[in-house]
């Protein structure tokens, strides 16, 4: 089995969710969260990572599963390019910015290579204000705004995915989820295509839930295990990619190729 490069790894590494959003892709929550075998079982088969962006569910209700993630990475000598983690903001936690900081150092001391992102919108705000945490909510906010780690807010597009809790809104507000288009290439040390020898390149995007089961970034929790299951990391990623009949490009067609591919799915519905 060869030893991997994923251009854009996501590690959904927790069910679990404080909050019950009304747009939530991932629908009904439940208390998975990602175990230390499932984080050895995807790490151990990687050799390289361009960005390793961990979602759930909620990441601050399980920063112990981050922790063990981020150790695995260092003392396994993975390397990565950048490292990116969402968050929906209720939750002020010194140790995840610790934590960035531990991620951020190991990929580079000099640059900073981590950053989070926190999620709002009015479906957010609707369900901080039902809650009655919304001063709570905007001191965090205002907190982790200080941040060299803070990017930005994410906030919902045009057009939902009509996975989860979004399946309840109007049908006009939301567009099917449509499974991305992977690509796999063997590259040497010259970038020739060398199936034997080379480095097998996965992109743009391969998705690992809390179960290890390899699927799509966006399904709901139930498509997960159903219409977007690939495979398990038990097994080898590399073989769960290539039954899916994706394309195996030479080098250079595949990063091109890729990279529109992640293009076209980060703006397909906006």
């Amino acid at each position: 089995m060869n030893k991997l490069y994923i251009q854009n790894l996501s590690m959904i590494i927790t069910n679990k969710c404080n909050l019950d959003c009304a747009q939530c892709l991932r629908g009904c929550k439940n208390n998975v969260s990602m175990s230390d075998s499932v984080i050895e079982s995807t790490l151990n088969q990687i050799y390289s990572i361009g960005n390793l962006a961990i979602n759930g569910g909620e990441p601050t209700l399980v920063l112990d599963i981050l922790e063990n993630i981020i150790t695995y990475i260092i003392e396994n000598h993975i390397l990565i390019d950048m490292f990116t983690i969402t968050i929906n903001g209720t939750i002020y936690s010194e140790k995840l910015l610790k934590l960035l900081d531990e991620i951020s150092n190991y990929i580079d001391e000099h640059t900073i290579n981590a950053f989070f992102a926190i999620s709002l919108d009015q479906y957010h705000l609707d369900e901080i204000t039902k809650l009655g945490i919304k001063k709570e909510f905007f001191d965090n906010f205002r907190k982790y705004q200080e941040s060299k780690y803070y990017y930005g807010y994410r906030k919902s597009t045009k057009k939902l995915f009509r996975e989860g809790n979004a399946t309840n809104l109007d049908e006009k507000l939301t567009i099917p989820l449509r499974p991305t288009k992977t690509f796999i290439t063997y590259a040497n040390e010259h970038q020739k295509f060398d199936r034997e020898n080379g480095i097998c390149m996965i992109g743009p995007v391969v998705t690992v839930n809390p179960n290890g089961l390899i699927t799509e970034c966006d399904a709901s929790i139930e498509h997960q295990e159903t219409l977007y299951n690939y495979g398990n990391v038990s097994n080898s990623i590399e073989e769960a990619m290539l039954s899916r009949g994706e394309l195996l490009l030479k080098p250079k067609k595949f990063e091109r190729l890729a990279n529109k591919s992640l293009k076209k799915y980060w703006n397909y519905n906006r």
